[in-house]
């Protein structure tokens, strides 16, 4: 489709997205994406600002629940379309599905995004949807679609993330375990980096012992809430905050004035929801220096407790959904598009620069975060907990967790 001058193109909003409702409503701001169909009866290009989420290699938006929208209705003719993100274009297809009811994954996916004021003034009642294949999908550039999500996302459940972990009894026990093999590898006085860093439920802990951590996330929400509570712990010295993506990490951590840093982590979620992996770690051999520590924490491929309890259920397609990636809509736990991990499949992406040396096993036994009803009650959790941290220690065990604890080495240069 030939480019057209912005005069010739009829640029228009959904009737929820204007500036009367206080809403910022330019495409760069992660939370809408813009939309160009062919009109059916003028055969001209149309654009519209929509909300959206990615799942995987798709792009899901939903259509207002009252009135016609034309862009909608364009799409029921030709499927041709263009989306524009941050001054990016890609060659899509949009096909219309409906949503299985009110419980379906991509509804509470868009509804955790959005909240859930928005769903119910915009979108309540509406069953159907649009899937957005676009073309180039794996290019680099289909990245920046993934990273506005996993910005946006995360931006809108930054006040609300440490009730979300603290009020979850195996999302503690998770930041319990994984601050507590921290703390055998970083001594006071290092200064480690740490990707991913949510609202810091990791990050003061190893601040309050000592250990200077630049905590990076791509979500500028959860590091100014970090940042405001490291300010009231005392805690501002050791914690250095930094909004960026894993892969601009090389030149963010120059800017602070260090060459080479001490070690550096990240604990479940942020590996698993990467787009450019690869790169990142790359970046982390960059900036680490020899023989440093890499600690890991994600969202492993086996999960024993599912494998076992789902098939006893019979539920097969929940016993193995991990083991498709990125793992289908309604069978992670994440808001997000997310690729579940092995040991051995992490290896092949992080083994030319590290060299690994140690694997937990965390959650075996116990139900992942999202089954907590079936936790066993009262002091035999925290027997429970104590089983299940020494099985995590066991080969093969220390694979078959809800999530593992990688620890590497940065390789010698040579």
């Amino acid at each position: 489709m030939e480019k057209l001058r912005e005069s010739e193109i009829q640029r228009t909003r959904e009737p929820w997205i204007s500036s009367k409702s206080g809403i910022d409503s330019s495409p760069g701001q992660n939370q809408y994406i813009r939309l160009e169909t062919i009109g059916r009866k003028s055969g001209k290009p149309h654009q519209v600002l929509l909300r959206y989420v990615s799942v995987g290699v798709r792009i899901i938006v939903f259509p207002g629940r009252s009135g016609k929208h034309a862009w909608f209705l364009n799409l029921q003719g030709n499927v041709k379309a263009r989306l524009f993100f941050q001054n990016r274009i890609f060659n899509c297809e949009g096909h219309i599905k409906q949503i299985t009811g009110l419980d379906d994954p991509l509804l509470a996916i868009f509804t955790r995004k959005y909240g859930k004021a928005v769903v119910n003034q915009y979108y309540k009642g509406q069953h159907s949807y649009v899937e957005l294949f676009v073309n180039e999908w794996a290019s680099t550039s289909f990245d920046e679609i993934i990273y506005g999500d996993l910005e946006a996302a995360f931006d809108a459940v930054a006040e609300d993330y440490d009730r979300h972990i603290f009020g979850n009894p195996i999302n503690t026990w998770l930041r319990n375990v994984s601050v507590s093999v921290m703390m055998e590898f970083f001594k006071p006085g290092d200064t480690v980096l740490e990707i991913g860093c949510g609202t810091g439920t990791e990050t003061l802990s190893l601040a309050k012992a000592g250990v200077r951590v630049i905590a990076t996330d791509i979500s500028s929400k959860m590091v100014e809430v970090l940042k405001s509570k490291a300010e009231k712990a005392g805690l501002s010295d050791n914690v250095l905050c930094v909004w960026s993506r894993p892969v601009d990490l090389k030149d963010k951590i120059a800017n602070l004035g260090f060459s080479r840093i001490d070690g550096a982590y990240s604990t479940y979620g942020a590996i698993n929801t990467e787009p450019r992996l690869h790169q990142s770690v790359r970046v982390l051999n960059d900036i680490l220096k020899e023989e440093a520590p890499l600690i890991l924490g994600v969202w492993n491929k086996y999960c024993l407790y599912e494998i076992l309890g789902y098939t006893f259920k019979l539920k097969p397609r929940l016993a193995f959904a991990r083991l498709r990636n990125p793992v289908p809509v309604g069978k992670s736990r994440f808001c997000v598009a997310t690729n579940a991990f092995s040991v051995a499949s992490l290896g092949k992406i992080v083994d030319p620069y590290f060299e690994l040396k140690k694997v937990y096993g965390v959650v075996i036994t116990l139900p992942p975060s999202n089954l907590t009803q079936f936790l066993p009650p009262g002091k035999l959790f925290g027997l429970w907990k104590s089983v299940d941290f020494k099985l995590g220690t066991i080969f093969p065990m220390n694979r078959l967790g809800d999530h593992f604890l990688a620890v590497y080495r940065r390789r010698a240069a040579c």
